[in-house]
């Protein structure tokens, strides 16, 4: 099944490079322990009785595209990452490096990444991040680094297919990943062709909507983009963050409240909130369904987190309010429910010329993908000519050299067998 149409009518494509998602990072007002307190969506959720039965994530695949990302910290340095080259160049036209232990530069990727598998390992007297699925494997690329200010400093962003979020929607159809995870927002441009291809195959996309700074929810790639599912930040008591409302959202997850590691320096936690946080949660929820139900397909797996929200079995609904989507994520939910039940078909990608991408140029993608078309022969042929002369006389030469050949020894032999005239 599909849902009724709820998303734009089309993608903007713009110049604009890409942003990461603001997260609203103020300490919290309270005076509560970070260590302690800032890791509720891990009990709330059930995450521990899920590792405790052995789903951890192993043998799943997940791309995260964002800033860059410090690997020396301690909830990382166990973690199966691998780190893409950047295709990310500064004013300079200098590619910026992916990885960095610059707090500013790094803090967003490194966090998001802890929350998909942070070993709770932490600096001396801390608990580090606790992630949804520690034994997954990441393939991580860098949208290029953030300054101090919190801008972007890739100077080339959206300008061919290299750009960040094209790069990892190529390296998940290309590595035969099974999710892909974003935290951040941008344009369109060519990722738009990377995103068609990557829902073509099938591959879960997992994207974070606006927090309440960007209104409406009416701009941001891939957000707006059709067949993504947009996830909501949710706080302890499943409200949604500061009532904020986007009509992108198609699930909420725990966003509120939870800890962030680095401020001044990676050995600081505070709190955070934000869509951010909520997006590689929801990822790894489904990350753990797909490990235990690996034959369930990537659409099918869709369908499983927007049919078995909350804690019990219902009807499939949908918030009109554009506040919860289809509801709570739930990993418990989804773990006792055998997704390959459902069609193999993306449930979020609407119907309509006014969505991109189209099913239609979905569907024509998977053709494509199914039924590669053969090698065009080149016209000019081997010589640059439109006809290949060189093979033709060379043929031509041979078979008068065979007839020459047969046509004297057809004479040798009728002058042995003629007899003499008197």
């Amino acid at each position: 099944m599909t849902v009724s149409a709820r998303r734009l009518r089309s993608v903007r494509i713009g110049s604009a490079a890409i942003l990461a998602s603001v997260l609203m990072l103020a300490p919290s007002v309270a005076a509560a322990d970070p260590a302690t307190d800032g890791f509720w969506y891990f009990d709330s959720f059930n995450i521990q009785k899920a590792h405790d039965e052995g789903y951890t994530g192993e043998g799943v695949t997940i791309v995260v595209v964002d800033t860059a990302i410090n690997l020396e910290v301690p909830t990382l340095q166990d973690a199966d990452i691998e780190v893409l080259d950047s295709t990310c160049y500064d004013k300079n036209d200098e590619l910026l490096s992916p990885t960095s232990t610059d707090v500013k530069i790094a803090e967003h990727g490194t966090n998001v990444v802890s929350y998909l598998v942070g070993s709770g390992k932490g600096y001396p007297g801390q608990t580090g991040v606790k992630g949804i699925v520690p034994d997954a494997k990441v393939i991580f690329v860098s949208t290029g680094q953030l300054d101090s200010s919190g801008e972007i400093l890739c100077e080339r962003a959206f300008q061919d297919t290299s750009s960040a979020i094209a790069q990892g929607l190529e390296a998940a159809v290309e590595m035969d990943a099974d999710l892909v995870s974003l935290s951040v927002t941008g344009s369109g441009g060519a990722a738009l062709e990377s995103l068609t291809t990557a829902l073509a195959v099938g591959i879960p996309i997992i994207v974070a909507v606006g927090n309440e700074q960007f209104g409406d929810g009416t701009t941001g790639f891939p957000k707006i983009a059709n067949g993504v599912a947009g996830v909501q930040s949710l706080d302890s008591n499943a409200q949604v963050q500061g009532g904020h409302t986007d009509v992108n959202t198609d699930v909420g997850g725990p966003g509120v409240q939870l800890v962030w590691q680095g401020d001044d320096s990676w050995e600081q936690q505070r709190y955070a909130t934000g869509t951010s946080l909520a997006t590689p949660i929801v990822a790894g929820m489904l990350a753990l369904v797909a490990q235990k139900y690996p034959d369930a397909t990537g659409n099918q797996l869709l369908q499983t987190l927007i049919h078995n929200t909350g804690v019990d079995d219902h009807e499939l609904s949908f918030d009109a309010e554009n506040r919860y989507g289809y509801g709570v994520a739930s990993a418990t939910h989804m773990l006792r429910v055998d997704p390959t039940q459902y069609e193999d078909v993306n449930p979020l990608l609407a119907e309509g010329d006014e969505f991109d991408p189209t099913r239609e140029a979905v569907a024509a993608a998977a053709e494509a993908l199914d039924n590669p078309a053969s090698p065009t022969p080149d016209p000019e042929g081997p010589t640059g000519s439109a006809v290949p002369w060189l093979p033709i006389l060379i043929g031509v030469g041979v078979l008068l050299i065979v007839i020459v050949v047969v046509v004297i020894v057809v004479a040798a032999a009728r002058r042995r067998t003629t007899p003499p005239q008197n």
